[in-house]
């Protein structure tokens, strides 16, 4: 039982609502690429008629991280080029950038601090195809994106009282840190992460990985038996070696091992996709500002 009043969900989501919407194009992008017979067809109208995300789209294709020689000047071209899930992932960045480039003093984050932390999650969560065992859904790289996004709206709705709280829950108690808001709250930051992606009319797979990126072994089975909350779980803990927030490996714990399993990636592969996505941090973070 928490040890205080819990915090109004309806409230919480209607504070969520204050939050800018998501362009359009996001959304429809989202909806669309969903689809396991997604076509090119049904994408380029919509990047299209986006004067912002073309551009966007166009100056990632034809970076000097795409290893091409051969100029992007179509959209076609730049969302081959990219991949669907790298275009999903700079669509729904662009609308929340602004956001999460701000400090949330309630949770001890200075100016740029979560979305830094929020664009390395993504990365992770983009490089991981590379180690695994298991196909990574495109949608993961967006909901790594997204999985921190119920910070803002709670850090709205917390008081001096409640956040000094929580913060003992965790320095003194020892709780981790969702733990801690649900004792004190009734409520946990990705709880009501995936009720604001809900909101925005999101696939349920990307509310999935964002709900239960904290406790992947309690996400519902999909009919695809997607490992989406594993990956997110996973690229949320490499992401704060990737990011430079901290020097060493993420600790050992029971759910990075589990989720290790699930997504097979053995534990050579695993320390070498954090220093693989370091570097590449460090070369590509620049693409989703």
């Amino acid at each position: 039982m928490p040890l205080f009043q819990p915090i109004d969900l309806d409230q919480l989501i209607e504070r969520a609502n204050t939050l800018e919407p998501l362009p359009a194009s996001a959304a429809s992008l989202a909806s669309i690429l969903s689809q396991p017979d997604w076509d090119l067809e049904d994408v380029m109208p919509v990047v299209s008629l986006d004067q912002s995300l073309t551009g966007k789209l166009l100056s990632v294709a034809n970076s000097v991280t795409s290893g091409a020689r051969d100029p992007v000047v179509t959209v076609d071209q730049a969302v081959i080029r990219l991949g669907a899930g790298q275009v999903l992932t700079l669509a729904i960045g662009a609308g929340v950038r602004r956001r999460t480039q701000q400090a949330v003093p309630e949770y001890g984050l200075d100016e740029g601090q979560l979305w830094d932390h929020s664009v390395a999650c993504a990365i992770v969560a983009e490089g991981l195809s590379g180690f695994t065992q298991r196909r990574i859904p495109l949608e993961t790289s967006t909901a790594a994106l997204l999985h921190d996004i119920g910070k803002l709206v709670l850090a709205q709705s917390l008081d001096p009282a409640l956040l000094n709280y929580i913060r003992s829950a965790r320095e003194v108690g020892g709780l981790s840190e969702q733990r801690a808001e649900i004792e004190i709250l009734g409520v946990h930051h990705a709880e009501l992460g995936g009720l604001i992606a809900q909101q925005w009319n999101l696939p349920p797979i990307i509310v999935e990985g964002i709900s239960y990126h904290h406790s992947p072994a309690e996400a519902f089975s999909s009919a695809r038996e997607t490992p989406i909350a594993h990956a997110v779980h996973l690229s949320n803990l490499v992401a704060h070696f990737v990011s430079g927030a901290c020097d060493s490996l993420p600790a050992d714990s029971a759910e990075l091992a589990a989720s290790k399993i699930r997504l097979g990636l053995a534990r050579r592969d695993f320390e070498t996709l954090c220093y693989d996505m370091r570097e590449r941090f460090n070369e590509i973070a620049c693409m989703y500002g």
